[in-house]
């Protein structure tokens, strides 16, 4: 296949696709795309922000899930695909996705998932540009279930081609990649627990004039 590939003269990236990726693997806690920063579910564990959430839009729908891995796929040409693995709710109603009586979505992580990998039609995959970010808020009346709420992506700045690797490290590709890695920054470093929290003001900050009350 390859061999008839490189007879016809094929693009160097389809080449790349059809020899297949190399054998070993890059594996990330945290990933920037599409303005959003994620983090896998065991880098946030004990975090008191929330950077797993994962949305996809699919046919009729969106799936809904939690990041469990990130993993870097490089083929020749230095051509690189960066994958979310996800634990995915199931979005049948009632089976793992109801609606509250204001049409606002709610899922339910305890039930059994799908797409879990163990068969191969179920894919739990998806490619880290289809990513987009949730929170989930847990419901007051019932636990086991959670508010899914929307999130938007931050400003994000055009910095070129550089990715950090789980080393710390720069590479530095060519400007063919750049709708590759514009936006999809991997990086391992440590950060602060309350990174992407607002600011929080206490009643005892707010100094209030009670005689003109």
């Amino acid at each position: 296949m390859v061999h008839i590939l490189e007879k016809d003269n094929w693009d160097e990236e389809v080449l790349s696709l059809a020899i297949g990726p190399n054998v070993y693997v890059k594996l990330y806690k945290g990933f920037i795309t599409n303005g959003f920063r994620f983090l896998t579910k065991r880098r946030e564990e004990f975090m008191r922000t929330q950077n797993s959430g994962v949305t996809a839009e699919v046919e009729g729908g969106n799936y809904y899930g939690k990041l469990t891995d990130i993993i870097e796929l490089e083929y020749l040409s230095n051509y690189k695909v960066v994958l979310f693995r996800c634990d995915w709710v199931d979005i049948r109603v009632s089976k793992g996705l109801k609606k509250d009586k204001y049409e606002f979505p709610l899922v339910n992580f305890s039930r059994p998932l799908v797409h879990t990998g163990e068969a191969l039609k179920d894919d739990p995959f998806i490619i880290s540009s289809q990513a987009k970010q949730v929170f989930y808020i847990k419901d007051l009346k019932d636990g086991a279930w959670s508010h899914v709420i929307m999130t938007k992506p931050r400003d994000t700045y055009d910095m070129g081609s550089n990715i950090c690797n789980d080393d710390g490290g720069d590479d530095d590709d060519d400007d063919d990649d750049d709708d590759i890695y514009t936006q999809c920054i991997p990086y391992d470093l440590p950060v602060l627990d309350d990174v992407n929290e607002l600011p929080r003001l206490r009643l005892t900050d707010i100094n209030m004039d009670t005689d003109n009350q």
